[in-house]
């Protein structure tokens, strides 16, 4: 099931590509990347590197590749017309193929900074996987930073439409991880969007989880109304027993990519179903998944996010200085002790946005712009003082875009 993630680097210079001793020294520019071993295979065209960063092994693959953009290639940022001309004009990148042995959210991350070490000047990546291109600026980024990229980097969802209104959403990118790529069937125009999040969050849940995740396992997801989501994969062709009349997704449809190590989503509605394995499919639940679902975000990816927020928190007060931007913070309040969950606070906040009115000393001053759910004594338009540690997000709104902590560089 698990595939290597190949990534082609698309540099300023296309002649690094042919110099390995640019390369190399490049590499050895960076205390924490220790080349071991390189051998030349003939069969592959490419140089094995056995190299380390941070004290963690890889076997990472180099070689000349041609550039060709797949046909459903996504950009995942931001590029100027100047930066997609100089995309277009090239001919040859450099690919950088390595094995995930260990947490996938590590091995992405390590893979950028060895892509960063090699290739400084790079214009973009193409992230072969999640068929996605990647800005050059925020690999620099990401690659400097001391906080993880997002789990949503690793995969992409796909929506596949047909001549009517059916969508057939599908994950790529999973397989690299070890895991077997995700589907909902017979989505709709409607509600894709909404199915699409479905997706997302499960893929998440499968990233973070300690124990490798199996078919038929259940994934808690959150609530939806008063009650919960939980949802399950099963093997597409079982699947398609439930789904008797869609068009897309259908035996004639599937290439070998997509007939091998894919699994539709189900649902479990109750432990008894769990136990005794009854499928339920996804649109049982769309009626409440309209109605503002709450899906499960773990302590680690919260603690992630508030990391990447107060660790660029200069480019928000940068965005803010900018009387034309609107800045906004969220925050975590602990909620009234009736609502807690245990008995730790930290782990009873809810987070909440406010407009960020001043920035003063080592706090920022901010306006509530929305009613809590769950926290008195407060309410929406009043103002407090909050140190810039308890910061959990952040978002500067231009006239042209929205710039959160994750593309900060457009900054």
């Amino acid at each position: 099931m698990k595939e290597e993630s190949y990534m082609i680097v698309i540099a300023e210079d296309e002649g690094i590509v042919a110099n390995p001793h640019a390369l190399m020294e490049n590499l050895g520019k960076k205390e924490n990347i220790n080349v071991n071993d390189i051998e030349y295979d003939d069969n592959r065209e490419a140089a094995k590197l056995s190299l380390s960063i941070d004290g963690r092994e890889y076997q990472v693959w180099l070689g000349a590749a041609d550039i060709d953009f797949p046909p459903f290639i996504r950009r995942g940022h931001y590029f100027t017309e100047e930066e997609l001309k100089k995309i277009d004009e090239k001919s040859v990148g450099l690919s950088v193929s390595m094995s995930y042995n260990n947490d996938p959210r590590v091995c992405f991350y390590d893979q950028l900074r060895i892509i960063d070490a090699l290739v400084p000047d790079m214009i973009a990546v193409l992230d072969c996987p999640s068929e996605k291109i990647l800005s050059g600026n925020w690999v620099r980024l990401a690659a400097s930073s001391a906080v993880l990229p997002a789990p949503r980097y690793l995969f992409t969802v796909q929506a596949i439409s047909g001549e009517n209104d059916e969508v057939w959403l599908h994950t790529h990118g999973l397989k690299r991880c070890g895991m077997h790529e995700l589907e909902i069937l017979g989505s709709d125009r409607e509600m894709y969007n909404t199915h699409y999040n479905v997706l997302e969050n499960m893929a998440y849940r499968m990233i973070e989880a300690d124990e490798p995740y199996s078919v038929e396992d259940p994934v808690f997801l959150g609530r939806v109304g008063q009650g919960f989501m939980v949802t399950t994969a099963i093997n597409w062709e079982d699947a398609l027993k439930y789904y008797d009349g869609i068009e897309l997704g259908t035996t004639e449809d599937r290439d070998e990519y997509h007939s091998k190590d894919t699994c539709p989503v189900m649902c479990y509605l109750n432990p008894n179903d769990m136990d005794n394995k009854v499928f339920t499919k996804v649109q049982y639940f769309d009626e409440l998944l309209r109605e503002n679902p709450m899906f499960y975000i773990s302590g680690a990816e919260t603690r992630r996010m508030s990391d990447l927020a107060l660790e660029r928190v200069d480019y928000l007060k940068k965005g803010f200085s900018n009387k034309e931007n609107k800045a906004v913070v969220k925050i975590g309040l602990v909620e009234d002790k009736k609502y807690w969950r245990d008995e730790e606070p930290e782990s009873n906040k809810e987070h909440i946005w406010f407009d960020v009115v001043d920035f003063k000393d080592d706090k920022v001053v901010a306006r509530l712009s929305q009613e809590p759910y769950y926290v008195s004594g407060i309410k929406k338009g009043d103002t407090r003082s909050f140190d810039l540690k308890d910061i959990t997000d952040w978002m500067v709104l231009t006239r042209e875009k929205r710039i959160t902590p994750d593309d900060a560089y457009l900054l």
